[in-house]
C-alpha cells in the first residue's frame, strides 16, 4: 500500500508536469502567433514607409506641376486671341517661361518642362520646351516637338499630349528611355482647358533614377529587396528581370500574387510565392501614379525569429518539466504556489495577454525557471512595443502623431501624481488653412502645413513636436526649453517673420500659439494646461485677425484720402 507521501508527491508530481506542459505549450503557440503578426508588420511597414518616400516625391512633383498649370491658366485672359494673334501666344509664352523654368529647377530629379499649345488652333511647335541636354546640366530652351510630323495615334512621339487631353485629366506616363541624354525618364502631364475649349498641356519629365535609387536602397531582413510594377503587374523596375516582364508569366505560383498586384490591394498581407525553388513572402502597396511597389524576402529569414522563439520555448518547456520532477521530490509544499502563479501566467499569454509579472523569486530552480520564464516575455514585450514605436510619426510632416501626444501626456500625468514635473505646452494653430484649402486646393494647403512644421520644429528643435490635428501642433517643453520658454517664442516670432519675408504673397504664413506652464496648484490634469494653452492660443488668434482688420482698415482709408480709386 503507497504512503499519503508517496500519493502526495505523485500527485503534487502529476500537476507539475501538466503545468509545465500547459505553460511551454501556450507559450510556443502565443510566440508564434506574436512572431507571425510581428513578421508581417515589419514588412508591411518597410513598405508603407517606402511608399509614403516615393509618394512624397512624386507628390512634390505633382504639386509643382499643377501650380504651374494654375499659373498658366491664370495667366491666360484671352482665349480667342491665343487662337488667331501669334503675338499674343509669344507674349503669353513669355510670361510663363521663368516661372516653369523655376519650378523645374525646385523639382527633385527634374529633366524637362514644357508648356504646349493645341496644334488645332496654333503653331505645330507653339509653346516652350526646356531641357537639360546633359545630366546635371542647367535647363536650357530647346525646339518643341513639330506636332505636324506625327499623327495623333503615334504614342510613342505624341502621345505625352494627346493621352492627357484625351483623358481629360492629369496623366502619370509609363518610365520610357530618353536617347538624347541616355536616361530613363517618367512624366507627369496636366491639360489646360479654358471656356471649354483645350488650350493645350503643362508638363514635366523626370529622372525616373530617383524613385529607382530609393527602391534600389531598400534592404528587407538579410536578402529581402523591393521593386516596382505597373497596374498590370508588369515589371518596372527589378534587380533581377527586365523591365516589361509580365510577373503571371514567370511561376504558377506567382500567378495569385499578380492579380493582387492588378487589383490594387493595400498593405495588409503578406503573400507566399516560390521564385526559383525557393518559398519567399511579398507585401506591396499602390502608388500615387498607379504602380505598385513590392516588397519580398525569403521564408526562411521573415520566419528565423519564430523558429528560434520556438526552439527556445520547446527547450525551456523540456527543462521546466525536468526541474520539477526534480524540486518536486523534495519541495512539495513549495510548489504549490510558483504552479498556481506559472499556470496563471501561462493562460495569460495563451489569450494575448503579454503584461506577465512573476512574483516568486527564490534562488533555487524553481526561482530560476520563474525568471528565465519572465525574461522571455519581457525581450517579446519589448520587442512589440518597438515594432509599435515605429507607427507613432506622422505621415506628412514626419512629426510624432497624435497616438505619441497621448503617450506623452499619460506619462506626464504619471509624474505629476509620483512628483512634481516641470514643463510647459504650446500650442501653435495655422490660421486661414481652410481659406487657403478652397483658394489653391488641400495639395498647396498641404505644403503650408509642411512649411509651417519646418518653421515650428527649426525653433523648438530639442523639444517633442505633435501634430494633434489638421492645422494645430503642440510642443512639450522641458528642461532648457521649459527654462526658456519666452525666448523661444520670441525666436519663433522672428523666424515666422523671416519665413514671410522671402515667402510669395500667398504662401506667407500666419501661426497663432499659447503658452500654458503647469502649476500643480490649478492643473488637476494635464488636459488642464492643455485648455489653458489652448485658450491662450485662441485669444492669440483672435488678436491677430483684429490687427488685420485694422491694418486693412487704415490701408484703406490712406488710399481714400490720397484719392485713390474705392477698391469696391
Amino acid at each position: 500500500m503507497k504512503s499519503i507521501q508517496t500519493k502526495f508527491i505523485v500527485l503534487i508530481l502529476g500537476c507539475v508536469l501538466s503545468s509545465s506542459f500547459v505553460i511551454g505549450g501556450a507559450g510556443i503557440l502565443s510566440s508564434k502567433k506574436v512572431a507571425d503578426e510581428d513578421s508581417a508588420r515589419i514588412m508591411n511597414l518597410q513598405c508603407e514607409n517606402n511608399a509614403e518616400d516615393i509618394n512624397g516625391l512624386l507628390s512634390l512633383i505633382e504639386q509643382s506641376v499643377n501650380t504651374l498649370a494654375v499659373y498658366a491658366s491664370e495667366e491666360l485672359t484671352d482665349v480667342e486671341r491665343l487662337k488667331t494673334d501669334p503675338a499674343y501666344v509669344s507674349e503669353y509664352t513669355k510670361n510663363i517661361r521663368s516661372v516653369a523654368v523655376n519650378a523645374a529647377n525646385n523639382t527633385e530629379g527634374a529633366l524637362a518642362v514644357y508648356v504646349r499649345y493645341n496644334p488645332e488652333f496654333t503653331e505645330p511647335t507653339s509653346g516652350l520646351f526646356w531641357s537639360r541636354t546633359a545630366l546635371d546640366n542647367t535647363f536650357q530652351q530647346l525646339t518643341p516637338t513639330d506636332f505636324s510630323r506625327y499623327s495623333p495615334d503615334d504614342v510613342e512621339h505624341v502621345g505625352w499630349y494627346y493621352i492627357p487631353v484625351k483623358s481629360g485629366k492629369a496623366t502619370w506616363l509609363e518610365p520610357y528611355e530618353n536617347k538624347n541624354i541616355n536616361v530613363e525618364m517618367i512624366s507627369y502631364v496636366v491639360p489646360l482647358y479654358a471656356d471649354n475649349t483645350t488650350i493645350g498641356v503643362v508638363g514635366m519629365d523626370i529622372d525616373f533614377n530617383v524613385i529607382k535609387e530609393i527602391i534600389a536602397s531598400t534592404k528587407v531582413y538579410q536578402s529581402g529587396y523591393a521593386f516596382l510594377t505597373d497596374e498590370d503587374a508588369n515589371i518596372m523596375y527589378h534587380k533581377e528581370l527586365e523591365k516589361g516582364t509580365a510577373m503571371s508569366g514567370l511561376e504558377t505560383t506567382l500567378q495569385p500574387v499578380a492579380e493582387e498586384l492588378k487589383n490594387g490591394g493595400g498593405i495588409n498581407h503578406l503573400f507566399p510565392y516560390s521564385w526559383r525553388s525557393e518559398k519567399k513572402e511579398m507585401t506591396f502597396a499602390t502608388l500615387i501614379n498607379g504602380m505598385r511597389l513590392a516588397i519580398t524576402a525569403p521564408a526562411s529569414e521573415i520566419n528565423a525569429t519564430k523558429n528560434t522563439l520556438i526552439l527556445q520555448m520547446s527547450i525551456a518547456s523540456v527543462v521546466i518539466a525536468l526541474l520539477a520532477v526534480l524540486l518536486t521530490i523534495y519541495m512539495t509544499r513549495r510548489l504549490i504556489k510558483p504552479l498556481r502563479e506559472l499556470n496563471t501566467a501561462a493562460q495569460k499569454i495563451a489569450g494575448g495577454d503579454l503584461s506577465v509579472s512573476l512574483s516568486y523569486q527564490t534562488k533555487d530552480e524553481v526561482g530560476t525557471l520563474a525568471d528565465s520564464f519572465q525574461q522571455t516575455v519581457n525581450h517579446l514585450r519589448k520587442y512589440i512595443d518597438y515594432i509599435n514605436g515605429l507607427a507613432y510619426r506622422d505621415g506628412l510632416t514626419g512629426v510624432k502623431n497624435k497616438t505619441a501626444y497621448q503617450e506623452a501626456v499619460a506619462l506626464l500625468e504619471e509624474k505629476s501624481r509620483t512628483g512634481k514635473p516641470e514643463f510647459a505646452m504650446v500650442v501653435l494653430d495655422i490660421n486661414n488653412l481652410k481659406t487657403v484649402n478652397d483658394t489653391y486646393g488641400h495639395d498647396f494647403g498641404d505644403m503650408v502645413i509642411i512649411e509651417a512644421c519646418k518653421v515650428i520644429c527649426k525653433v523648438f528643435k530639442r523639444s517633442p513636436v505633435y501634430r494633434t490635428g489638421g492645422d494645430e501642433f503642440v510642443v512639450i517643453l522641458e528642461n532648457g526649453d521649459y527654462d526658456h520658454y519666452e525666448e523661444l517664442l520670441d525666436r519663433f516670432q522672428m523666424a515666422l517673420d523671416e519665413f514671410n519675408e522671402y515667402a510669395r504673397h500667398d504662401g506667407k504664413l500666419s501661426i497663432a500659439r499659447g503658452i500654458a506652464v503647469y502649476d500643480e496648484y490649478i492643473d488637476l490634469s494635464v488636459d488642464n494646461v492643455f485648455k489653458r494653452a489652448d485658450e491662450a492660443m485662441y485669444q492669440n488668434k483672435m488678436m491677430m485677425k483684429r490687427m488685420q482688420k485694422e491694418e486693412a482698415k487704415a490701408g484703406l482709408e490712406s488710399a481714400q484720402e490720397s484719392g485713390a480709386p474705392d477698391p469696391y
